[in-house]
């Protein structure tokens, strides 16, 4: 634990800048204002409405905070990476691959093509989204270390060793009250669990225990897309280009990658993911931030299945 504190305290040490980190904290509060606030309209970026509208509405959460984060955070950066064509090449794609799933394309399977009924065609879709997400970013990530590994050395940091992860567990006990604390609000027990067996009937002939475990085995692949593209990609390989501001850039980005979810949901993982970064970065492993994220998702999950049934 103390390896992990201190490892994170040095790197903020670095690498804070009171003008650049308080405009970016500034920025990240006005785009939540914007999204949470029930008074804003935002009926033009309906989501559900067609690929522009969703392309529009990510392109602009996703690449503007992305990319205005890292505009921010260039002053008095250690490299020069805005002249850097290898940047804004790895930048657009790893921007793009993290949004491809919410973009609905590429998609492995057409729920609308079986004959299913609706409640089995949600099972599928919110199922298959997370599986998707998993497939579609572990190919992109591929495609782009092929194309760019001349250049860039990118390491995604699929590798670690029980010494490298056992202090992830105590991170995950420590956290483990929090969310268990949370779980008594009432956004929290809107949001969760992700997928509500009960609210479904006639789902393939499955019981809501069987529901429950194969939803539950499809969310957490999605993790693994989440920490290969924003620990392993726009930490562990962006530092390289970037320097120490790669971790600011994408904790800003997962921020707004929360937004949907709770508010609190979405400022903790500005810290959390700041934190997994620094991490990852110093183990150059995503693993035990695989741990970390996995294990508290799961608690979550956990903690709304027992609000609703107790």
């Amino acid at each position: 634990m103390k390896t992990l504190y201190h490892a994170v305290a040095d790197f903020v040490k670095k690498d804070f800048n009171g003008s650049v980190y308080g405009i970016t904290m500034l920025f990240l509060a006005v785009a939540m204002f914007i999204n949470y606030s029930k008074g804003i309209d935002l009926n033009w970026f309906d989501t559900r409405g067609g690929f522009n509208q969703r392309l529009a509405y990510y392109g602009l959460l996703f690449g503007g905070t992305y990319f205005m984060t890292a505009l921010l955070a260039a002053k008095g950066a250690e490299t020069s990476y805005l002249k850097d064509w290898r940047f804004w090449a790895l930048a657009i794609s790893f921007v793009f691959i993290a949004a491809i799933p919410k973009l609905h394309i590429f998609k492995l399977m057409d729920v609308r093509a079986h004959g299913w009924n609706l409640h089995e065609m949600v099972f599928a879709s919110r199922s298959h989204f997370f599986f998707h997400q998993m497939v579609i970013s572990l190919i992109g990530l591929g495609i782009v270390k092929l194309l760019f590994h001349k250049w860039v050395a990118i390491d995604y940091g699929f590798r670690a060793d029980w010494k490298t992860l056992k202090p992830y567990f105590f991170v995950l006990a420590l956290m483990a009250p929090l969310v268990i604390g949370a779980s008594f609000f009432p956004d929290f027990q809107h949001a969760y669990p992700q997928y509500k067996p009960w609210d479904y009937t006639n789902v393939f002939n499955l019981s809501i225990a069987q529901q429950t475990t194969i939803f539950e085995i499809c969310y957490s692949t999605g993790f693994v897309a989440v920490e290969a593209v924003f620990r392993g990609a726009l930490a562990i390989t962006m530092i390289k280009v970037m320097g120490s501001r790669a971790v600011l850039a994408m904790a800003s980005f997962y921020c707004v990658f929360h937004f949907g979810k709770p508010a609190g949901e979405a400022v903790g993982a500005f810290f959390g993911g700041y934190a997994l970064g620094v991490l990852a970065i110093h183990s150059r492993s995503v693993l035990g931030g695989l741990i970390v994220h996995l294990g508290v998702a799961m608690l979550m999950e956990s903690m709304g299945y027992l609000h609703y049934f107790f």
